[in-house]
Formats: C-alpha cells, structure tokens, sequence
C-alpha cells in the first residue's frame, strides 16, 4: 500500500515552506518512517527545490514553477519534480562535496548523498528530478 503527496508551486523561496508542510503531511500519514530517512528524503527534497529556485531560467514568458509528487511505500520513499525551466544541463554523475571552504556548491551533492538513486533528465517541457530513499525500517526486514 502507498499513500500520495503533491503540492504546485512557483520557483521562489518562499516555497521551500510549502514543501516543508508537505512533509509534515507525510510524516503524519506515516508514522513509521524512522527518523533517518525522514532527515536523508528532507535534506535531498529541500537542496533540490533550493536548485531549481535558484537556478533555473524560464523557457519562455511563463514564470518558473515546478511539481513536487511524493509517494510512500512500505520499502521505498519516491519524489519527482518537475518544472517548466530552460534545461538545467546538469550531470549529476559529477555532483562532488566542496571543500570545507566552499561558500556553495553543496546542494545536489548532499541530495547524492543522501539518497539511493538520484536522477536528472531534460524533458520536452522542462526538467524532471527523480529521487529515491530506500528505508531502513525495509532494509532491516530484509535481513
């Protein structure tokens, strides 16, 4: 059994809140998310919402916004965005930690990671991130 989360929004900080209360909803539906893959799905979600606010460039005369669909499962937690943006031309493959220094350049790094499997692909109508969180609570069944 799964349950489902969405929200749509515009590419700007002020976002990042919605998504937050999204994951409230989720945390709340699922009571049995442990903790560490609450914290490894949050920080991946909000780096790469932080990406795609900062970063992206309308394709056109449309403002940037982006979906966000979260769906839980028993082994698995799942989220894709999309967005409306020009391509983002990222390869994730090359997504490394800064040295300690670094004033930037952690996002997608962290969300790498933190996550089982990461993707980024360009679409006809924008970009799609893909993210995938096994949980523990599965992977300790398992064994």
């Amino acid at each position: 059994m799964s349950s489902r989360f969405s929200v749509r929004a515009a590419a700007v900080p002020e976002s990042l809140e919605l998504i937050h209360e999204l994951l409230e909803d989720v945390w709340k539906a699922e009571p049995g998310i442990e903790f560490l893959d609450r914290i490894r799905f949050e920080t991946a979600l909000i780096e790469v919402a932080s990406n795609i606010i900062e970063h992206s460039r309308p394709a056109g005369t449309d403002p940037v916004r982006f979906v966000l669909a979260v769906e839980c499962e028993p082994k698995r937690l799942f989220a894709e965005f999309t967005d409306n943006a020009r391509p983002a031309g990222i390869d994730l493959s090359g997504a490394e930690l800064p040295d300690g220094m670094s004033a930037s350049g952690r996002g997608l790094a962290l969300a790498k990671v933190a996550l089982d499997q990461f993707s980024y692909a360009k679409e006809d109508a924008g970009n799609r991130w893909t993210l995938l969180c096994r949980r523990n609570s599965a992977a300790a069944a398992q064994q």
